[in-house]
């Protein structure tokens, strides 16, 4: 909708449309922010599980391979079917640790964690007007919505670079390439992408709460000192290395 003011054409904005684009523009911040924080959990934890395998594999399967001989030679004092099937189980229990002890001594050293990019305040403001001015969601055509899907690839890029002067290159490129874009003010579209990007963002935000309080993310991310706690685990496991092999020497004796 158009008014005229003067001879100058002004063109209206529907302020509920505005209302929902700089939604949409914040959601769009927090959710590229989100997929940063994974990221970086993701290599932390990976490089974690890595230290993690090196130190502990080696140690189970030492464990394992003692108390599968500890249960074959059990099968000769106290042969029956349920010996067999303990020594058994044992011994393929004693295989999968040696081959995941082979496996963690083939990885790789890392080179330790990929900085996370420092997102400035001017850094969030280009981001925010250019989602607000570019999202897909706000095409008027299909050839509009491939352009401007392809344009918010480049964005999200440099976002993710923390790279500020490229978002004002892509600004002012945006700018002149779209001046003289009208849009238009059925609210359909920007409610139906503020709804998918809420919806991305708890999914996102899910998915990082699982990745840091489960598993090795447990301890990883709510340890003071992560690298301690696997020291001590590797301990406690020496020394019942230490206790089933005096088991193992004491059988061996007996027979």
């Amino acid at each position: 909708m158009t008014t005229h003011d003067a001879g100058a054409t002004v063109l209206w904005r529907d302020p509920e449309r505005e209302r929902l684009v700089g939604e949409l523009a914040v959601l769009a911040e927090e959710l590229a922010d989100l997929r940063l924080e994974l990221a970086a959990a993701k290599s932390r934890l990976e490089a974690f599980t890595h230290f993690h395998d090196r130190i502990m594999a080696p140690l189970y399967a030492e464990l394992d391979e003692i108390e599968a001989c500890i249960a074959a030679l059990r099968v000769r004092h106290e042969d029956g079917p349920e010996a067999r099937r303990d020594a058994e189980a044992a011994r393929e229990r004693a295989r999968e640790s040696a081959w995941a002890a082979q496996a963690a001594e083939a990885e790789p050293e890392e080179d330790g964690e990929r900085p996370r990019p420092q997102i400035t305040t001017e850094t969030r403001r280009l981001f925010r007007d250019l989602i607000r001015r570019c999202h897909p969601d706000l095409a008027e055509d299909e050839a509009d919505r491939a352009r401007r899907e392809e344009f918010t690839q480049l964005v999200n890029e440099a976002y993710a670079r923390g790279d500020a002067q490229r978002l004002a290159e892509l600004s002012r490129g945006w700018r002149s390439g779209d001046a003289a874009a009208v849009r238009r003010s059925g609210l359909d579209e920007p409610r139906t992408a503020v709804a998918d990007l809420a919806d991305q963002v708890e999914r996102a935000r899910a998915e990082l709460e699982h990745l840091t309080t489960t598993g090795m993310g447990e301890i990883l991310f709510h340890e003071r000192d992560p690298e301690a706690v696997v020291h001590r685990l590797a301990q406690r496991v020496r020394t019942r290395i230490a206790r089933q092999q005096r088991v193992l020497s004491e059988m061996r004796r007996s027979r």
